[in-house]
């Protein structure tokens, strides 16, 4: 884990910067088409050059959400002690999002959402069958159901990776939970 931002290497400062701003902009993308409800849901970003992501804050309305709260963390899922944000506690799905980092290194950003038809399906507990073109173009098949975890350490982020891995599909239904993609 870095010590402070004085320990980034070159040029690491800037690509958080940009991966804040691209977070903080994401979120307002997930109230602008009704993805999400209260503060539930939640986007992180890798930081290019840096075993670093960027997630939002818990528990913070998504109107107050801006690139200075988004929170810098290290592969662990532990904030950056000093960076902007830090005094706040991550996400409760950080130890998922770090999980999915650590172990596909290929991703480059992960997004939760609470949608309302999504939390419904994952409450199924079904795959949902590629029924329209325009599904398989995107996902190219069915998007997978994982499995049931519980929230707030890495269950979530293992459940992501094992249903993922070797599926053409970037998106998973979590079982009772709601749907996760990577890209």
């Amino acid at each position: 884990m870095a010590a402070s931002p004085a320990d980034f290497p070159p040029g690491v400062q800037e690509s958080i910067d940009r991966v804040r701003e691209d977070v903080a902009r994401l979120h307002a993308e997930l109230v602008r088409y009704n993805l999400i409800v209260w503060t539930g849901g939640n986007v992180s970003g890798r930081v290019p050059g840096a075993d670093l992501f960027v997630i939002k804050p818990s528990g913070v309305s998504y109107d107050d959400l801006s690139p200075e709260n988004m929170i810098l963390c290290d592969l662990d899922g532990n904030a950056i002690p000093g960076t902007p944000g830090s005094e706040r506690s991550p996400s409760s799905d950080t130890a998922a999002h770090a999980y999915v980092y650590r172990h596909m290194p290929e991703v480059g950003g992960v997004v939760h959402t609470h949608s309302t038809y999504g939390v419904a399906w994952a409450a199924r507990g079904e795959e949902i069958p590629c029924v329209i073109t325009a599904m398989a173009d995107e996902f190219g098949g069915p998007i997978p159901v994982g499995p049931f975890a519980i929230i707030g350490d890495d269950s979530i982020g293992r459940g992501i990776v094992e249903t993922l891995r070797g599926h053409r599909s970037r998106g998973v239904i979590m079982q009772n939970h709601g749907p996760f993609t990577i890209g």
